[in-house]
């Protein structure tokens, strides 16, 4: 449950907000979630699709690791 009034999903550190995002574009292919910032109601980090992709998203969408991430999500979930 989250602590903030804007009810978003809270992370409490920088890595836990970038493997967030990596989490989302594994899971969601399509996804316009691009970044983080902290919130000025909680002082919490949130997600957002607005602004500059964060650059450990950027570096991970061209390095492949998200199509990696998600054939071998898929894998696992179709063999379990």
């Amino acid at each position: 449950m989250s602590d903030c009034p804007s009810r978003k999903i809270i992370f409490y550190t920088e890595q836990e907000a970038k493997e967030a995002l990596i989490r989302i574009h594994v899971k969601y292919q399509n996804s316009s979630t691009r970044a983080f910032y902290t919130c000025d109601q909680c002082g919490h980090l949130h997600l957002t699709s607005s602004g500059d992709m964060d650059n450990t998203l950027k570096q991970a969408q061209q390095a492949g690791r998200i199509d990696q991430l998600s054939e071998s999500d898929h894998w696992t979930r179709k063999l379990s």
